[in-house]
């Protein structure tokens, strides 16, 4: 029989059914996630409603403005993105290198068939390898090569996806017409227990929420 062969002995059973069973225990131990819900109830005056349309006028020119900020953006991005991805591929180079080594000791290992019997400081090896006491039993795995498209993807999150404010002046816009902004914090996960919502409420003197996926004057 060979190394790889030999049955697992009731203590490495054991073992892993305890590593299992405390994996189970830390998944069912998680906390409750949170979102936060915002609502708006608008003004009830003729004026105040007036008013809403100048609001929802500045916020369709903020977010235009900010939209052509973010072409622009992404427009001269392309330096950005060849550096990013030359760096990639130098590191991807460096990792293959890695890999081919890797794998020509793994290729050896196995066929010197030496396995879990292999001492790691075994001197029918060369010196050169004797740092091989990691006892390769699964093959070495290969690096991904780099995309240039997740990469463009990702320099274009990180520099152009900017927050223009729009929505924070859009909601002291319709509070200064008069109307509420509410917020309430809601459970959306692992909520065993836990009180569905939270209510944080613009205005202390608000009533109970009716309708908390009613956005209003915000749609």
């Amino acid at each position: 029989m060979k190394a790889n062969d030999r049955p697992v002995s009731r203590t490495g059973l054991s073992a892993l059914v305890l590593v299992l069973a405390a994996a189970v225990m830390i998944a069912g131990c998680a906390g409750p996630r949170y979102a936060t819900e915002v609502r708006y109830l608008p003004p009830t005056s003729e004026a105040g409603l007036s008013c809403l349309q100048g609001c929802h006028t500045d916020m369709q020119a903020c977010q235009a403005d900010c939209q052509s900020q973010r072409q622009s953006c992404i427009a001269g991005i392309g330096p950005q993105v060849d550096a990013a991805f030359d760096q990639a591929l130098r590191q991807y180079e460096a990792e293959r290198r890695v890999y081919m080594r890797e794998r020509q000791y793994y290729q050896l290992d196995r066929a010197m068939q030496f396995g879990l019997y292999r001492d790691p400081f075994y001197y029918g090896y060369p010196a050169s390898f004797w740092f091989t006491d990691r006892f390769y039993d699964d093959p070495p795995v290969p690096p991904a090569a780099p995309s240039r498209d997740e990469i463009r993807a990702a320099v274009i999150d990180r520099e152009c996806n900017i927050d223009c404010g729009c929505q924070g002046a859009f909601d002291q816009c319709y509070v200064g017409c008069g109307g509420q902004v509410e917020r309430r914090v809601v459970c959306v996960e692992n909520c065993d227990g836990e009180t569905p919502a939270s209510r944080i409420p613009a205005n202390p003197n608000a009533g109970p929420d009716t309708a908390p996926n009613d956005r209003g004057g915000a749609e």
